[in-house]
Protein backbone atom coordinates (compact mmCIF):
# COMPACT_ATOMS: atom_id res chain seq x y z
CA UNK A 1 0.00 0.00 0.00
CA UNK A 2 1.51 3.23 -0.75
CA UNK A 3 1.49 6.01 1.75
CA UNK A 4 1.22 9.06 -0.61
CA UNK A 5 -2.20 7.45 -2.59
CA UNK A 6 -3.53 6.83 0.59
CA UNK A 7 -2.59 10.37 1.66
CA UNK A 8 -4.17 11.92 -1.75
CA UNK A 9 -7.29 10.33 -1.58
CA UNK A 10 -8.57 11.22 1.64
CA UNK A 11 -7.17 14.75 1.21
CA UNK A 12 -10.10 14.98 -1.87
CA UNK A 13 -12.51 13.22 -0.03
CA UNK A 14 -12.42 15.17 3.36
CA UNK A 15 -11.42 18.81 1.46
CA UNK A 16 -14.81 18.24 -0.54
CA UNK A 17 -16.68 17.56 2.13
CA UNK A 18 -15.71 20.21 4.50
CA UNK A 19 -15.31 22.55 1.52
CA UNK A 20 -18.75 21.84 0.84
CA UNK A 21 -20.12 22.92 4.27
CA UNK A 22 -18.00 26.00 4.71
CA UNK A 23 -19.04 27.15 1.40
CA UNK A 24 -23.22 26.60 1.85
CA UNK A 25 -23.57 27.17 5.29
CA UNK A 26 -26.42 29.74 4.32
CA UNK A 27 -28.04 26.51 2.89
CA UNK A 28 -28.23 23.45 4.82
CA UNK A 29 -28.04 20.46 2.53
CA UNK A 30 -31.25 18.78 4.06
CA UNK A 31 -30.64 14.42 5.10
CA UNK A 32 -27.82 14.13 2.88
CA UNK A 33 -24.70 11.44 3.45
CA UNK A 34 -21.57 10.28 2.18
CA UNK A 35 -23.47 7.76 0.88
CA UNK A 36 -26.42 9.25 -0.70
CA UNK A 37 -24.58 12.63 -0.98
CA UNK A 38 -23.81 13.33 -4.10
CA UNK A 39 -27.72 11.72 -5.76
CA UNK A 40 -29.20 14.73 -5.25
CA UNK A 41 -28.70 18.61 -6.82
CA UNK A 42 -28.40 19.92 -3.72
CA UNK A 43 -25.34 17.55 -2.90
CA UNK A 44 -23.82 17.65 -6.18
CA UNK A 45 -24.24 21.27 -6.76
CA UNK A 46 -22.54 21.41 -2.98
CA UNK A 47 -19.71 19.39 -4.31
CA UNK A 48 -18.92 21.71 -7.11
CA UNK A 49 -18.87 24.77 -5.31
CA UNK A 50 -16.21 23.14 -3.46
CA UNK A 51 -14.27 23.50 -6.54
CA UNK A 52 -15.07 27.12 -6.65
CA UNK A 53 -14.45 27.74 -3.18
CA UNK A 54 -11.15 26.28 -3.60
CA UNK A 55 -10.59 29.21 -6.01
CA UNK A 56 -9.91 31.29 -3.53
CA UNK A 57 -7.36 29.16 -1.93
CA UNK A 58 -3.99 31.14 -1.44
CA UNK A 59 -2.16 28.10 -3.48
CA UNK A 60 -4.26 29.41 -6.66
CA UNK A 61 -4.84 33.26 -5.93
CA UNK A 62 -2.02 34.10 -3.37
CA UNK A 63 2.08 34.59 -3.54
CA UNK A 64 2.44 31.40 -5.81
CA UNK A 65 -0.10 32.67 -8.49
CA UNK A 66 1.50 36.69 -8.30
CA UNK A 67 5.47 35.23 -8.21
CA UNK A 68 5.06 33.64 -10.95
CA UNK A 69 2.97 35.23 -13.32
CA UNK A 70 3.94 38.91 -12.63
CA UNK A 71 7.54 38.82 -10.67
CA UNK A 72 9.04 36.12 -12.50
CA UNK A 73 8.67 38.82 -16.07
CA UNK A 74 9.86 42.26 -16.89
CA UNK A 75 6.76 43.80 -15.26
CA UNK A 76 7.50 43.02 -11.63
CA UNK A 77 10.17 43.35 -8.89
CA UNK A 78 9.73 41.79 -5.68
CA UNK A 79 9.00 45.18 -4.00
CA UNK A 80 9.89 43.68 -0.48
CA UNK A 81 13.48 42.36 0.31
CA UNK A 82 12.50 40.64 3.34
CA UNK A 83 10.62 38.24 1.13
CA UNK A 84 13.12 35.60 -0.24
CA UNK A 85 10.29 33.55 -1.98
CA UNK A 86 9.44 35.84 -4.24
CA UNK A 87 13.06 37.04 -4.93
CA UNK A 88 13.54 33.22 -6.20
CA UNK A 89 11.14 34.03 -8.60
CA UNK A 90 12.63 37.78 -9.55
CA UNK A 91 16.03 36.52 -9.96
CA UNK A 92 15.12 32.84 -11.32
CA UNK A 93 16.73 31.27 -7.90
CA UNK A 94 14.17 28.64 -6.89
CA UNK A 95 14.92 25.13 -6.74
CA UNK A 96 12.31 21.51 -6.38
CA UNK A 97 12.15 22.42 -2.62
CA UNK A 98 10.86 26.28 -2.69
CA UNK A 99 7.77 26.83 -0.62
CA UNK A 100 6.15 28.14 -3.90
CA UNK A 101 6.64 25.51 -6.31
CA UNK A 102 4.82 23.11 -3.68
CA UNK A 103 2.17 25.59 -3.42
CA UNK A 104 1.52 26.34 -6.80
CA UNK A 105 1.99 22.27 -7.79
CA UNK A 106 -0.49 20.79 -4.85
CA UNK A 107 -2.98 23.26 -4.73
CA UNK A 108 -3.71 22.29 -8.90
CA UNK A 109 -4.31 18.54 -7.79
CA UNK A 110 -6.81 19.81 -5.03
CA UNK A 111 -8.80 22.15 -7.26
CA UNK A 112 -8.73 18.90 -9.76
CA UNK A 113 -9.61 16.15 -6.82
CA UNK A 114 -12.77 18.03 -6.18
CA UNK A 115 -13.52 18.37 -9.31
CA UNK A 116 -12.77 14.43 -9.78
CA UNK A 117 -15.42 13.53 -7.35
CA UNK A 118 -18.00 15.56 -9.19
CA UNK A 119 -17.17 14.00 -12.10
CA UNK A 120 -16.73 10.90 -10.84
CA UNK A 121 -20.25 10.76 -8.62
CA UNK A 122 -21.85 11.23 -12.66
CA UNK A 123 -23.87 7.65 -11.79
CA UNK A 124 -25.44 8.64 -8.80
CA UNK A 125 -27.00 11.86 -9.99
CA UNK A 126 -30.83 10.73 -9.74
CA UNK A 127 -31.96 14.58 -10.89
CA UNK A 128 -33.27 16.55 -13.70
CA UNK A 129 -30.83 16.26 -16.69
CA UNK A 130 -29.96 19.48 -17.67
CA UNK A 131 -28.51 20.17 -14.59
CA UNK A 132 -26.81 17.22 -14.24
CA UNK A 133 -25.04 18.38 -17.12
CA UNK A 134 -24.24 21.64 -16.19
CA UNK A 135 -23.10 20.56 -13.12
CA UNK A 136 -20.72 17.87 -15.01
CA UNK A 137 -19.29 21.17 -17.00
CA UNK A 138 -18.61 23.42 -14.11
CA UNK A 139 -16.43 20.43 -12.96
CA UNK A 140 -15.32 19.92 -16.06
CA UNK A 141 -13.87 23.22 -16.48
CA UNK A 142 -12.50 23.80 -12.96
CA UNK A 143 -10.18 20.38 -14.00
CA UNK A 144 -9.16 21.96 -16.91
CA UNK A 145 -8.15 25.04 -15.48
CA UNK A 146 -5.74 23.20 -12.94
CA UNK A 147 -4.25 20.65 -15.30
CA UNK A 148 -3.89 24.10 -17.47
CA UNK A 149 -1.82 25.65 -14.76
CA UNK A 150 -0.21 22.44 -14.47
CA UNK A 151 0.95 22.00 -18.26
CA UNK A 152 2.23 25.26 -18.92
CA UNK A 153 4.19 25.46 -15.41
CA UNK A 154 5.62 22.39 -15.40
CA UNK A 155 5.25 20.47 -18.68
CA UNK A 156 4.05 16.61 -18.63
CA UNK A 157 2.29 15.57 -14.96
CA UNK A 158 0.87 12.61 -13.33
CA UNK A 159 -3.17 12.69 -15.21
CA UNK A 160 -5.16 11.85 -12.61
CA UNK A 161 -9.23 11.74 -13.47
CA UNK A 162 -10.73 9.10 -11.05
CA UNK A 163 -9.99 9.21 -6.99
CA UNK A 164 -6.41 6.88 -6.78
CA UNK A 165 -6.74 3.35 -5.12
CA UNK A 166 -5.60 3.19 -1.88
CA UNK A 167 -3.67 0.22 -2.71
CA UNK A 168 -2.66 1.39 -5.98
CA UNK A 169 0.93 2.45 -7.60
CA UNK A 170 2.54 5.42 -7.91
CA UNK A 171 0.95 7.61 -10.77
CA UNK A 172 3.68 8.74 -13.31
CA UNK A 173 3.61 12.17 -15.26
CA UNK A 174 2.43 11.23 -19.26
CA UNK A 175 3.28 13.97 -22.04
CA UNK A 176 2.20 17.48 -22.27
CA UNK A 177 0.03 16.53 -25.50
CA UNK A 178 -1.93 13.73 -23.17
CA UNK A 179 -2.69 17.10 -20.55
CA UNK A 180 -3.15 19.56 -23.61
CA UNK A 181 -5.81 16.30 -24.78
CA UNK A 182 -7.80 16.22 -21.85
CA UNK A 183 -8.20 20.04 -21.18
CA UNK A 184 -9.62 19.93 -25.01
CA UNK A 185 -11.80 17.54 -23.86
CA UNK A 186 -13.54 18.99 -20.81
CA UNK A 187 -13.79 22.49 -22.01
CA UNK A 188 -15.50 21.04 -25.06
CA UNK A 189 -17.90 19.76 -22.88
CA UNK A 190 -18.09 22.49 -20.81
CA UNK A 191 -19.08 24.62 -23.95
CA UNK A 192 -21.46 22.30 -24.89
CA UNK A 193 -23.46 22.07 -21.30
CA UNK A 194 -22.75 25.79 -19.73
CA UNK A 195 -25.04 27.99 -20.58
CA UNK A 196 -24.12 31.47 -21.56
CA UNK A 197 -23.97 34.46 -19.16
CA UNK A 198 -27.01 36.10 -20.25
CA UNK A 199 -28.62 32.62 -18.96
CA UNK A 200 -27.85 32.32 -15.62
CA UNK A 201 -30.31 33.96 -12.54
CA UNK A 202 -28.85 36.32 -10.56
CA UNK A 203 -28.17 33.99 -8.10
CA UNK A 204 -26.04 31.83 -9.99
CA UNK A 205 -23.71 35.21 -10.82
CA UNK A 206 -20.24 34.04 -10.79
CA UNK A 207 -20.19 30.44 -12.28
CA UNK A 208 -18.56 29.29 -15.28
CA UNK A 209 -20.82 30.07 -18.30
CA UNK A 210 -20.24 29.08 -22.56
CA UNK A 211 -17.99 32.12 -22.66
CA UNK A 212 -15.55 31.23 -19.61
CA UNK A 213 -14.99 28.00 -21.16
CA UNK A 214 -14.30 29.67 -24.81
CA UNK A 215 -11.97 31.83 -23.36
CA UNK A 216 -9.81 29.31 -21.56
CA UNK A 217 -9.83 27.05 -24.61
CA UNK A 218 -8.70 29.95 -26.53
CA UNK A 219 -5.91 30.45 -24.35
CA UNK A 220 -4.85 26.80 -24.50
CA UNK A 221 -4.67 27.02 -28.07
CA UNK A 222 -2.48 30.35 -27.79
CA UNK A 223 -0.29 28.20 -25.78
CA UNK A 224 0.30 25.76 -28.57
CA UNK A 225 0.16 28.42 -31.40
CA UNK A 226 -2.77 26.85 -32.93
CA UNK A 227 -3.96 30.09 -34.43
CA UNK A 228 -6.69 28.69 -36.29
CA UNK A 229 -8.62 27.10 -33.13
CA UNK A 230 -7.62 30.50 -31.08
CA UNK A 231 -9.61 33.08 -34.00
CA UNK A 232 -12.36 30.26 -33.73
CA UNK A 233 -12.88 30.12 -29.42
CA UNK A 234 -12.09 33.98 -29.78
CA UNK A 235 -14.83 34.90 -32.65
CA UNK A 236 -17.59 32.50 -30.81
CA UNK A 237 -17.00 34.60 -27.63
CA UNK A 238 -17.26 37.96 -29.57
CA UNK A 239 -20.00 36.66 -31.85
CA UNK A 240 -21.86 35.85 -28.62
CA UNK A 241 -23.06 39.74 -27.84
CA UNK A 242 -22.23 38.10 -24.08
CA UNK A 243 -19.81 40.72 -23.48
CA UNK A 244 -18.88 44.27 -24.25
CA UNK A 245 -15.68 46.55 -22.75
CA UNK A 246 -16.58 48.49 -19.62
CA UNK A 247 -16.09 52.05 -20.37
CA UNK A 248 -14.24 52.96 -17.53
CA UNK A 249 -10.32 51.01 -17.49
CA UNK A 250 -9.82 51.76 -14.18
CA UNK A 251 -13.42 51.03 -12.53
CA UNK A 252 -13.08 47.48 -13.91
CA UNK A 253 -10.67 46.86 -10.88
CA UNK A 254 -12.96 48.44 -8.19
CA UNK A 255 -16.01 47.21 -6.34
CA UNK A 256 -18.04 48.58 -8.64
CA UNK A 257 -16.16 47.00 -11.42
CA UNK A 258 -17.04 43.28 -9.90
CA UNK A 259 -18.95 40.76 -12.74
CA UNK A 260 -19.25 43.72 -15.01
CA UNK A 261 -19.79 43.73 -18.88
CA UNK A 262 -16.48 42.78 -19.58
CA UNK A 263 -16.06 40.08 -16.83
CA UNK A 264 -15.61 36.56 -18.47
CA UNK A 265 -14.42 34.65 -15.65
CA UNK A 266 -13.43 35.42 -12.72
CA UNK A 267 -13.00 34.48 -8.61
CA UNK A 268 -16.09 35.16 -6.10
CA UNK A 269 -15.00 36.88 -3.09
CA UNK A 270 -17.90 38.69 -1.03
CA UNK A 271 -17.70 40.41 2.56
CA UNK A 272 -18.07 38.31 5.57
CA UNK A 273 -19.59 39.37 8.27
CA UNK A 274 -19.64 36.30 10.32
CA UNK A 275 -16.16 35.48 10.30
CA UNK A 276 -16.27 33.01 7.74
CA UNK A 277 -13.54 33.33 4.83
CA UNK A 278 -15.59 33.79 2.18
CA UNK A 279 -12.76 36.01 0.61
CA UNK A 280 -9.32 35.62 -1.43
CA UNK A 281 -6.69 34.16 0.86
CA UNK A 282 -4.24 37.00 0.52
CA UNK A 283 -4.55 38.36 -3.12
CA UNK A 284 -4.85 41.37 -1.90
CA UNK A 285 -3.16 40.97 1.06
CA UNK A 286 0.13 40.28 -0.30
CA UNK A 287 0.63 43.18 -2.89
CA UNK A 288 -0.93 45.93 -0.16
CA UNK A 289 1.10 48.73 1.33
CA UNK A 290 0.59 50.79 4.38
CA UNK A 291 -1.68 53.56 4.17
CA UNK A 292 -3.03 56.53 6.22
CA UNK A 293 -6.76 57.78 6.19
CA UNK A 294 -8.58 61.08 7.31
CA UNK A 295 -10.72 60.72 9.98
CA UNK A 296 -13.28 63.88 9.84
CA UNK A 297 -14.46 63.01 13.36
CA UNK A 298 -10.57 63.57 15.22
CA UNK A 299 -9.22 65.73 12.28
CA UNK A 300 -6.15 64.04 11.74
CA UNK A 301 -4.79 61.56 10.10
CA UNK A 302 -4.83 58.35 11.07
CA UNK A 303 -1.39 56.30 10.01
CA UNK A 304 0.19 53.12 9.66
CA UNK A 305 -3.39 51.21 8.37
CA UNK A 306 -1.79 48.12 6.99
CA UNK A 307 -2.63 46.85 3.61
CA UNK A 308 -0.70 44.05 3.51
CA UNK A 309 3.35 42.43 2.42
CA UNK A 310 4.15 44.73 0.13
CA UNK A 311 5.07 42.46 -2.36
CA UNK A 312 4.77 42.77 -6.71
CA UNK A 313 6.05 46.23 -7.14
CA UNK A 314 5.50 47.62 -11.06
CA UNK A 315 9.00 47.52 -12.75
CA UNK A 316 11.12 50.76 -14.21
CA UNK A 317 11.16 48.55 -17.41
CA UNK A 318 6.84 47.74 -17.55
CA UNK A 319 6.59 52.09 -16.36
CA UNK A 320 8.64 53.02 -19.82
CA UNK A 321 6.38 50.42 -21.73
CA UNK A 322 3.25 52.64 -21.83
CA UNK A 323 3.00 55.30 -24.44
CA UNK A 324 2.87 58.98 -23.69
CA UNK A 325 -0.39 59.92 -22.15
CA UNK A 326 -1.78 56.40 -21.59
CA UNK A 327 -3.92 56.50 -19.00
CA UNK A 328 -3.81 52.90 -17.77
CA UNK A 329 -0.41 53.50 -16.25
CA UNK A 330 -1.79 55.37 -13.60
CA UNK A 331 -5.00 52.75 -13.02
CA UNK A 332 -1.96 50.07 -12.50
CA UNK A 333 0.68 52.06 -10.92
CA UNK A 334 -0.17 53.31 -7.20
CA UNK A 335 2.79 55.15 -6.08
CA UNK A 336 3.64 56.88 -2.48
CA UNK A 337 1.10 59.51 -1.43
CA UNK A 338 -1.26 58.48 -4.07
CA UNK A 339 -5.17 58.46 -3.25
CA UNK A 340 -7.18 55.35 -3.98
CA UNK A 341 -10.41 54.74 -5.33
CA UNK A 342 -12.56 55.46 -2.27
CA UNK A 343 -11.16 58.52 -2.48
CA UNK A 344 -9.80 58.11 1.45
CA UNK A 345 -7.01 55.70 1.50
CA UNK A 346 -3.29 57.47 1.07
CA UNK A 347 -0.80 54.75 -0.04
CA UNK A 348 2.08 54.66 2.62
CA UNK A 349 5.63 53.07 2.14
CA UNK A 350 5.72 50.22 4.08
CA UNK A 351 9.56 50.91 4.89
CA UNK A 352 12.53 51.19 3.81
CA UNK A 353 13.09 47.68 2.06
CA UNK A 354 9.86 48.15 0.47
CA UNK A 355 9.74 50.03 -2.93
CA UNK A 356 7.90 53.01 -3.85
CA UNK A 357 5.34 51.54 -6.25
CA UNK A 358 2.51 48.93 -5.84
CA UNK A 359 0.28 46.88 -7.88
CA UNK A 360 -3.44 49.41 -7.76
CA UNK A 361 -5.15 46.72 -9.09
CA UNK A 362 -4.02 44.91 -6.41
CA UNK A 363 -4.45 46.97 -3.31
CA UNK A 364 -7.38 46.95 -1.21
CA UNK A 365 -8.78 50.94 0.01
CA UNK A 366 -9.70 50.91 3.58
CA UNK A 367 -13.38 51.91 2.99
CA UNK A 368 -15.94 50.72 0.02
CA UNK A 369 -16.40 54.59 -0.57
CA UNK A 370 -16.21 58.07 0.69
CA UNK A 371 -18.27 56.64 4.35
CA UNK A 372 -16.93 55.16 7.17
CA UNK A 373 -18.07 51.56 5.58
CA UNK A 374 -14.70 50.01 6.08
CA UNK A 375 -13.60 47.36 4.20
CA UNK A 376 -13.86 43.70 6.51
CA UNK A 377 -11.22 40.94 5.53
CA UNK A 378 -8.50 43.07 4.01
CA UNK A 379 -5.52 44.63 5.04
CA UNK A 380 -3.43 42.22 6.32
CA UNK A 381 -5.84 39.44 6.70
CA UNK A 382 -6.72 36.31 4.74
CA UNK A 383 -10.04 36.93 3.61
CA UNK A 384 -9.63 39.56 1.19
CA UNK A 385 -13.40 40.65 -0.37
CA UNK A 386 -12.24 41.81 -3.72
CA UNK A 387 -12.76 39.66 -6.70
CA UNK A 388 -9.66 38.53 -8.94
CA UNK A 389 -10.40 38.71 -12.88
CA UNK A 390 -9.20 35.96 -14.70
CA UNK A 391 -10.09 35.97 -18.16
CA UNK A 392 -11.18 40.22 -19.22
CA UNK A 393 -13.21 40.47 -22.63
CA UNK A 394 -9.85 42.72 -23.75
CA UNK A 395 -8.08 39.77 -23.40
CA UNK A 396 -10.11 38.13 -25.75
CA UNK A 397 -10.58 40.49 -28.15
CA UNK A 398 -6.27 40.62 -27.95
CA UNK A 399 -6.33 36.97 -28.33
CA UNK A 400 -8.73 36.68 -31.57
CA UNK A 401 -6.51 40.10 -33.01
CA UNK A 402 -3.30 38.08 -32.45
CA UNK A 403 -4.60 34.52 -34.37
CA UNK A 404 -6.24 37.01 -36.74
CA UNK A 405 -2.88 38.48 -37.74
CA UNK A 406 -0.80 35.02 -37.24
CA UNK A 407 -3.98 33.62 -39.72
CA UNK A 408 -3.38 36.58 -42.59
CA UNK A 409 -5.83 38.37 -41.74
CA UNK A 410 -4.57 41.67 -40.60
CA UNK A 411 -7.17 44.02 -41.14
CA UNK A 412 -9.81 42.55 -38.97
CA UNK A 413 -6.81 42.11 -36.45
CA UNK A 414 -6.49 45.64 -36.82
CA UNK A 415 -10.78 45.94 -35.52
CA UNK A 416 -10.00 44.13 -32.14
CA UNK A 417 -6.50 45.82 -31.27
CA UNK A 418 -8.08 49.44 -31.46
CA UNK A 419 -11.19 48.68 -29.67
CA UNK A 420 -9.15 48.25 -26.66
CA UNK A 421 -7.24 51.40 -27.50
CA UNK A 422 -10.49 53.07 -27.87
CA UNK A 423 -11.75 52.12 -24.81
CA UNK A 424 -8.55 53.31 -22.84
CA UNK A 425 -7.88 56.61 -24.57
CA UNK A 426 -11.37 57.09 -23.78
CA UNK A 427 -12.37 60.94 -24.90
CA UNK A 428 -8.93 62.10 -25.08
CA UNK A 429 -8.42 62.09 -29.00
CA UNK A 430 -4.59 63.08 -28.67
CA UNK A 431 -3.72 59.90 -27.50
CA UNK A 432 -3.56 55.92 -28.01
CA UNK A 433 -3.68 56.85 -32.16
CA UNK A 434 -5.16 53.73 -33.77
CA UNK A 435 -3.10 51.40 -34.95
CA UNK A 436 -2.68 51.06 -39.00
CA UNK A 437 -0.06 48.92 -39.92
CA UNK A 438 -0.90 45.70 -41.41
CA UNK A 439 2.92 44.38 -41.74
CA UNK A 440 2.63 40.75 -39.86
CA UNK A 441 5.55 41.10 -37.99
CA UNK A 442 4.83 44.96 -36.89
CA UNK A 443 1.50 44.23 -35.78
CA UNK A 444 2.37 41.18 -33.87
CA UNK A 445 4.57 43.51 -32.38
CA UNK A 446 2.13 46.23 -31.81
CA UNK A 447 -0.59 43.48 -30.34
CA UNK A 448 2.19 41.86 -28.03
CA UNK A 449 2.70 45.74 -26.14
CA UNK A 450 -1.16 45.82 -26.47
CA UNK A 451 -1.32 42.59 -24.10
CA UNK A 452 1.37 44.31 -22.14
CA UNK A 453 -0.18 47.54 -20.98
CA UNK A 454 -3.72 46.36 -20.98
CA UNK A 455 -2.92 43.51 -18.74
CA UNK A 456 -0.35 44.63 -16.62
CA UNK A 457 -0.09 43.05 -13.02
CA UNK A 458 -3.30 41.04 -13.80
CA UNK A 459 -0.98 37.80 -13.70
CA UNK A 460 -0.47 37.03 -17.64
CA UNK A 461 2.86 38.75 -18.60
CA UNK A 462 5.29 35.78 -17.83
CA UNK A 463 3.07 33.50 -19.17
CA UNK A 464 2.80 35.45 -22.66
CA UNK A 465 6.68 36.19 -22.72
CA UNK A 466 7.02 32.55 -22.38
CA UNK A 467 4.78 31.31 -25.11
CA UNK A 468 6.37 33.88 -27.32
CA UNK A 469 9.24 32.39 -27.10
CA UNK A 470 11.30 35.87 -26.04
CA UNK A 471 11.32 35.64 -22.39
CA UNK A 472 15.31 34.76 -21.92
CA UNK A 473 16.12 37.81 -24.60
CA UNK A 474 13.59 40.28 -22.32
CA UNK A 475 14.64 38.62 -18.79
CA UNK A 476 18.59 38.53 -19.61
CA UNK A 477 18.42 41.91 -21.00
CA UNK A 478 17.37 43.00 -17.30
CA UNK A 479 20.30 41.27 -15.69
CA UNK A 480 17.77 38.01 -14.37
CA UNK A 481 19.15 34.66 -14.20
CA UNK A 482 16.81 33.33 -16.72
CA UNK A 483 18.13 30.03 -18.56
CA UNK A 484 16.66 28.78 -21.77
CA UNK A 485 15.93 25.13 -21.75
CA UNK A 486 15.78 25.18 -18.07
CA UNK A 487 13.25 27.66 -16.66
CA UNK A 488 11.21 27.13 -19.66
CA UNK A 489 9.82 24.55 -17.42
CA UNK A 490 8.95 25.20 -13.33
CA UNK A 491 10.79 22.57 -11.32
CA UNK A 492 8.77 19.39 -9.59
CA UNK A 493 8.56 19.99 -5.97
CA UNK A 494 10.87 17.53 -4.55
CA UNK A 495 8.47 16.15 -1.72
CA UNK A 496 6.48 14.62 -4.81
CA UNK A 497 9.51 13.00 -6.63
CA UNK A 498 10.86 11.38 -3.39
CA UNK A 499 7.65 10.82 -1.89
CA UNK A 500 6.97 8.59 -5.27
CA UNK A 501 10.57 7.03 -4.85
CA UNK A 502 11.07 8.42 -8.49
CA UNK A 503 8.38 7.66 -10.50
CA UNK A 504 7.39 11.09 -10.87
CA UNK A 505 10.69 12.72 -12.21
CA UNK A 506 11.98 15.70 -12.31
CA UNK A 507 12.33 18.48 -15.41
CA UNK A 508 15.99 19.03 -17.07
CA UNK A 509 17.95 21.16 -15.48
CA UNK A 510 17.20 21.28 -11.34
Amino acid sequence: MKEKNIIISLLFLILAFTACEDHLDKQPLGELSPENFYSTAEGAEAGVNAAYSYLRHYDLVGLPFIAGGDIASDDSDPGNKNNKASIEFDEFTFSPSSSLMTNWYSGQYVLIGRANIVINSESEFVFEEDLQKRILAEAKFMRAYGYFNLVKSFGGVPKITELPELDGDFIPRVTPEEIWQLIDEDLEYAITYLPERSEYSPANLGRVTKGAARGLLARAFLFRNDFEKVERYAMEIINSNEYTLFPDYEGIFTYDGENCSESVFEVQATRSESGNKTGTDKYNTVQGSKAKYWDPEQGKFINNQGLGWGINSPSDDLEAAYETGDPRREATIAYVGDTLYDGRTIVVRNSKNHALKYNQKGILPLFYDGSNDKVLGGGGGANNPANVRLIRYADVLLMAAEALNENDKPTDALVYLNMVRERARGDNPDILPNVTTTDKLGLRNAIWHERRVELAMEQHRYWDILRQGRAAELLQALGKNFVEGTHNLLPIPQVDVDATEGVITQNPGY
